[in-house]
């Protein structure tokens, strides 16, 4: 929906469908729709509304690297849900379709998962569509976010009228576009609370591995993925690891010395926060974010579908290349609306990552880092931690003993005999 709103092109929200309260709650806030389904498996298609354009994006869960991998034979029934997507357009026949889901299905069961989906796909109305896909990255179609997601589009072939092209990749922005100007330089004492002991571990695991490549972590923009085990721990320059349901919390900004805000992870995928209400809890935000379509890649696609579906008789703008040949983001915090601040930043970061290339250039060959070594340092770490509880417990055991000393004679005589007693029983 905010795609569309974007190209400016008139929408009626026919109907949507989400099984989750939360989601559901932010859709009625931001775009009501006509009439909600609260279950994709249990509507009747046949009594569905009818619609010229059809945007789902199906569970990603059975088919990502990060789930258990069990694709259509998924235990709680997720795999299946593309099928009652593909009933749906069987029976209403919308003009155009656009569906997305994780990169990784492209490899599940050795690409047959795939293979499977565009068959059916292809298959509706006995080829009533012509369908492309294609996996796209956020961070090449105008959002500093590396998030791979494959997109199948299909179009009426009786009703097109052009053909259709995936967008081509465009230069990615500094990620300090996205985020809120620095007000101050972070120290070394800017962490994660203790009591979360491995995302303060991976914070000074990170900064001492980039300090020992020649980096200055808390100047420039480091994004680290701190929610996840020290082996598997990952940063890059001014781009966003991907923002998943696991880490709707935020990814950790080096020269921030914080986790990133609800509207920078809403603008990292797309979504101008300004335009955006928020009516669920941070926690169930971050999640609905890790979940959601990059709004600047749909966008792209929509483009180039619209026309090419007969849906539209213009040309479509495509503001996200527009603003990468001069070097900005198309989405960015109101301190930096004005075109010559975030052109001031787009050269500040350019020159900030031409001096890390330069070190890293210099330093190739060298690893600080492996997984090996980070498994070490935390199971030391751990280690640690478990003789800090042993020690904890010695002293809490020997406060009750003084305690205990400290009592009249009679009444510890009461305290053990009634103990012993049950003890008999």
């Amino acid at each position: 929906m905010m795609a569309l709103q974007n190209l400016g092109v008139p929408i009626t929200h026919a109907f949507s469908c989400d099984i989750d309260k939360d989601a559901k709650a932010t859709i009625l806030a931001n775009h009501a729709p006509q009439t909600f389904y609260d279950d994709l498996c249990s509507r009747d298609n046949n009594a569905a509304p009818s619609v010229d354009l059809y945007v789902a994006g199906f569970p990603c869960q059975p088919f990502s690297f990060a789930g258990l991998k069990q694709g259509f034979k998924d235990l709680r029934g997720r795999g299946n849900i593309v099928f009652h997507i593909c009933d749906y357009l069987e029976k209403k026949r919308p003009r155009a379709f656009v569906l997305e889901n994780v990169s990784g299905l492209r490899g599940h069961n050795d690409g047959k998962s795939i293979e499977k989906i565009i068959k059916c796909l292809r298959s509706i109305g006995k080829g009533a569509y012509t369908v492309y896909w294609e996996c796209l990255n956020t961070k090449d179609h105008g959002v500093p976010q590396n998030r791979a997601r494959v997109y199948f589009v299909g179009i009426l072939t009786a009703r097109a009228c052009g053909a259709f092209e995936f967008p081509k990749s465009i230069t990615c922005p500094s990620i300090e576009q996205v985020l809120e100007p620095a007000t101050k330089r972070p120290s070394a004492a800017d962490l994660p609370p203790a009591t979360s002991s491995t995302c303060r571990r991976n914070v000074l695991v990170a900064l001492k591995e980039l300090r020992e490549k020649g980096h200055e972590p808390l100047v420039e923009p480091w994004i680290v993925e701190i929610d996840c085990t020290t082996p598997r721990l990952q940063y890059k320059l001014g781009v966003s690891p991907c923002i998943t349901t696991r880490r709707g919390n935020g990814h950790w900004i080096s020269n921030r010395g914080r986790r990133m805000t609800k509207p920078e992870m809403l603008r990292l995928q797309g979504i101008d926060a300004g335009k955006f209400k928020q009516v669920v809890s941070d926690s169930a935000l971050g999640k609905q974010i890790g979940n959601a379509m990059s709004v600047c890649a749909v966008e792209r696609i929509l483009v180039r579908l619209l026309p090419a579906a007969g849906l539209v008789k213009r040309k479509l703008s495509d503001r996200w290349e527009s603003a990468a040949t001069r070097g900005l983001c198309a989405v960015r915090p109101p301190a930096l609306k004005a075109v010559t601040d975030a052109l001031q930043v787009a050269t500040r970061s350019a020159k900030v990552k031409s001096q890390v290339d330069a070190r890293e250039v210099k330093a190739k060959g060298k690893r600080s880092a492996t997984r090996a070594n980070r498994a070490a340092a935390a199971k030391a770490d751990q280690k640690r931690l478990g003789k800090a509880v042993q020690r904890r417990s010695s002293a809490a055991r020997e406060g009750m003993l003084r305690a205990l000393n400290r009592c009249p004679q009679k009444r510890r005589s009461d305290s053990v005999g009634t103990s012993s007693t049950k003890k008999r029983r």
